[in-house]
């Protein structure tokens, strides 16, 4: 029987080692797969006047492969002109970068907001909502921050917003 040296067994010992730090790096990775992101949402929000100006809408963010994106806006709003049904489009382009492993920012840019025929909410109600997740007049920015497997805290830059169910295949 072959006696192995120290030498050769911290060798193996260190290959092994690498190999498993290989395996968890990729595994964290194919879980992340770079910023693809599909999601949904629940809020209800209160703006200027909150007796009048709210929102009670399912939210799905849609973060594709190369810098494009979607967010569909659907329920109800509450204003002056009454309860009225609200559903937005807004396609989008975005970079992101991950600071951690468990986070990740997206800048948004190039946002064009669109009105489904059915939608009888005012412009300026959506606009409340819209401008919760703005770093400027120009671009949206958002904080991802997984809290589970199923489940990330969209932020932005003043405060947490949206605990979002992710769905599969994103």
């Amino acid at each position: 029987m072959k006696k192995i040296s120290w030498r050769r067994g911290f060798f193996v010992f260190s290959i092994m080692l690498l190999m498993m730090s290989i395996f968890i790096t990729f595994k964290n990775n194919a879980i992340w797969r770079d910023d693809i992101l599909n999601c949904s949402a629940k809020a209800i929000m209160h703006f200027e006047d909150t007796e009048t100006e709210s929102v009670n809408v399912n939210i799905h963010f849609r973060f594709n492969d190369k810098g494009k994106g979607s967010i569909v806006v659907e329920g109800y709003s509450d204003s002056t002109e009454g309860w009225l049904y609200l559903q937005r489009y807004v396609q989008f382009e975005y970079t992101s970068q991950r600071s951690s492993p468990s986070t990740r920012y997206y800048k948004i840019s190039r946002w064009v907001a669109s009105k489904s025929s059915i939608d009888q909410s005012p412009d300026i109600i959506f606009d409340y909502f819209m401008r919760e997740m703005s770093d400027s007049h120009d671009g949206l920015l958002l904080t991802l921050e997984k809290i589970d497997p199923n489940t990330v805290l969209l932020s932005s830059i003043n405060s947490p917003l949206y605990v979002c169910a992710l769905k599969p295949g994103g």
